[in-house]
């Protein structure tokens, strides 16, 4: 009686979530039978015309990595792409495609990400990857990207993606970006000599490369985009919508052990 409760739990779980949203579209996940939930469409980018933050927070999340999983989604290996979270052996993978110069990706990352952080991912119920990638349609990015990765070669890749998201508008609108990137991966405590040395080298641009073809081969064309156990996740749901995802796919883990 147990196992039947839980099963027609996560049925009904699964299918009231599969009404979310404002549609779908197959090829978001491809080779997925199951729809993706829709939060919002990327939207055109307006931040040049909102004052630019002066200062860029400290960070205030992300705990060391726990080692290497391997994921792969629709015969895309994803290992060793991106940046890791959380038990290597929790039943649920969610896996983040992010944009630094997108204000939704902003949002989940300083509102709903702590959140799923504290209570799905240190609990070891959530293995967290992280793969930024670069959409091509917002300022700076792309420079944004490559000096995070340069700062990751430091070991303080989560830290400077926080203050990426949190000065994002001031980048987004400088005239000289770089030299304001490299200036926020100093605060971060990376040594900004050895990240400019490797911003002129390009020695990161191979990173970005494989997460930019990955997100080409699955399909992403929404910013963030998300896979909860290969489920398609389009848009920064609000936090109850995704908490209802990962309970769904923790209970239909369940079910498979």
């Amino acid at each position: 009686m147990r196992f039947t409760s839980t099963r027609a739990a996560a049925v009904a779980m699964l299918a009231a979530l599969g009404a979310c949203g404002n549609g779908s579209d197959a090829r978001t996940a491809r080779d997925s039978a199951i729809q993706p939930v829709v939060a919002h469409e990327p939207t055109p980018d307006t931040s040049a015309a909102t004052p630019a933050r002066t200062t860029a927070p400290a960070a205030t999340r992300r705990p060391a990595r726990s080692g290497p999983r391997h994921v792969a989604i629709a015969g895309v290996d994803l290992t060793g792409i991106g940046y890791d979270q959380g038990s290597v052996n929790a039943p649920v993978v969610v896996i983040d495609f992010s944009d630094f110069g997108c204000p939704y990706c902003a949002q989940f990352t300083r509102e709903t990400y702590p959140v799923i952080e504290r209570e799905y991912v240190k609990t070891g119920k959530v293995f967290f990857k992280y793969v930024p990638f670069v959409v091509g349609m917002f300022p700076h990015a792309a420079e944004a990207t490559r000096v995070a990765e340069c700062v990751g070669d430091q070991g303080r890749f989560w830290a400077m993606a926080d203050h990426l998201y949190e000065a994002q508008r001031e980048w987004k609108r400088a005239s000289d970006a770089r030299a304001l990137l490299v200036g926020i991966a100093g605060v971060v405590g990376a040594d900004t000599s050895v990240v400019s040395q490797c911003y002129r080298d390009g020695r990161s641009e191979r990173r970005t490369a494989r997460a930019n073809d990955a997100a080409n081969t699955l399909g992403v064309r929404v910013t963030p985009s998300f896979l909860v156990n290969e489920r398609p996740i389009q848009g920064a749901l609000p936090l109850a919508e995704f908490r209802k995802v990962i309970e769904a796919a923790l209970l239909v883990a369940q079910l498979h052990r």
